[in-house]
């Protein structure tokens, strides 16, 4: 599936992959050089209910993401990997992901397009970005589960990289209520009380039922079953943060010009319909960010987490690792950046 584009004449694609396609000094419509990206605004906190949320805009491409918590019963998902076990990201209690397209996003594409789309770039967002996710346990059989919804208000260009920041904003903007676990434990005075006999065991004043007996020490100790309450102590808010949101990853788009080797950032509609075949390089930090030898701003160590391609055009495999390289040095500066700004 591809994102719906522009329809542009002849004359209009030809202008563009030959401006693109310049050896010596290639031109964007906007003015921009090849590897420019518009101004990224990014907005934290926009609705004051959810758990988390953001507002991103990307030129005149606008995505708004919010996270609502809801807890859930931790039930292992089936696998169908030769090892029997579940895959990593693959967790039912990870996060669920839902993005809706609006209307005026694409004028001219019809709801059954638009519904297609929705489900294409969640499957995206799932497979690329959940997976980053720490899992937010609350006791050993239950999980805070972030649902993720993020809707697209207006599309020029560049659209699965606004919702990859969207979605990296809104985790950073997460706050997860503190918990405390409530659990009873009291041991039995004689081997008697083990039979089941009547008494549950010393300290049982909570009256907890279908409680369990096991040995320890030549005595028997008995366990209520695990509850959990919002814990208040400290500042009293019971939120805190989510831990490694420095690390979260981004989306770099690589945009290939047709016959020729030139490459560049941050597409607009007209030249993602110039120049559909596109490389999706999604990057994170593998450690948490240090200072820069100036001591000014931070700086992360990347690790590439997945790779796309869309479009027709071949790569040329002597290219695969010069693209690397620039993908993960804008990569590196876009994570700097978006951390220098993350809500405390």
């Amino acid at each position: 599936m591809s994102i719906p584009t522009l329809t542009l004449s002849p004359s209009e694609i030809s202008y563009i992959q030959t401006s693109l396609s310049h050896p010596d000094t290639p031109t964007r419509l906007d003015g921009r050089s090849l590897l420019d990206s518009r101004g990224i605004e990014v907005a934290y906190n926009i609705f004051p209910h959810a758990n988390g949320s953001a507002r991103v805009k990307i030129g005149n491409t606008e995505v708004i993401a919010g996270i609502k918590l809801e807890v859930v019963d931790y039930t292992p998902v089936s696998s169908s990997t030769s090892s029997g076990t579940v895959k990593p990201g693959s967790e039912s209690w990870r996060g669920r992901v839902d993005v809706d397209i609006t209307p005026q996003s694409f004028p001219s594409a019809q709801p059954n397009a638009l519904s297609s789309l929705s489900t294409y770039l969640s499957s995206i967002i799932s497979s690329q970005f959940l997976p980053s996710i720490p899992s937010f346990p609350i006791t050993t059989t239950k999980y805070f589960q972030p649902q993720l919804h993020l809707s697209l208000l207006s599309s020029d260009g560049n659209i699965l990289t606004a919702l990859i920041i969207a979605s990296r904003s809104a985790f950073a903007d997460l706050k997860i209520p503190k918990i405390k676990v409530i659990q009873w434990t009291g041991e039995s005075e004689s081997e008697s009380n083990a039979g089941g006999g009547g008494v549950i065991g010393k300290g049982d004043l909570s009256g907890i039922k279908a409680a369990i007996s096991t040995r320890r020490k030549g005595k028997y100790v008995t366990k209520g079953n695990e509850d959990w309450d919002l814990d208040l102590s400290g500042d009293g808010e019971g939120l805190g943060y989510m831990e490694g949101r420095e690390k979260l990853p981004v989306l770099i788009t690589l945009n290939l010009v047709p016959n020729s080797d030139n490459i560049f950032i941050d597409s607009t509609a007209q030249e993602e319909s110039a120049c559909p075949s596109k490389l999706h390089l999604f990057f994170s930090a593998s450690t948490t960010p240090s200072m820069s030898s100036s001591g000014n701003k931070p700086e992360s160590k990347l690790k590439i987490c997945g790779i796309r391609f869309e479009g027709g055009q071949s790569i040329d495999a002597s290219r695969i690792k010069g693209l690397l390289e620039e993908g993960s040095r804008i990569a590196k500066e876009l994570i700097d950046e978006l951390n220098t700004s993350l809500p405390k």
